[in-house]
């Protein structure tokens, strides 16, 4: 992987993982709504899952995919 693609996928994976950061901060509320209480979990969800989970895989993933690749 060239080193341009690979300074790429890490800087996606950062702000994946700041996206996702930001997302999982977002408060949950009060509402007596059912529908309200599920929204703000998803929030919670999909923000947990990008901060922990997605967005270290992109970073693993352009740090090492160029280590491991053979070479041209």
């Amino acid at each position: 992987m060239q080193p341009i693609r690979r300074v790429l996928f890490v800087g996606l994976g950062l702000s994946i993982s700041f996206i996702g950061l930001l997302v999982w901060n977002i408060p949950l509320g009060d509402g007596e709504d059912s529908v309200n209480y599920w929204y703000g979990w998803i929030y919670f969800g999909w923000g947990l899952f990008g901060c922990f989970g997605l967005g270290p895989l992109v970073i693993l993933y352009g740090l090492f995919k160029g280590l491991t690749s053979p070479p041209k």
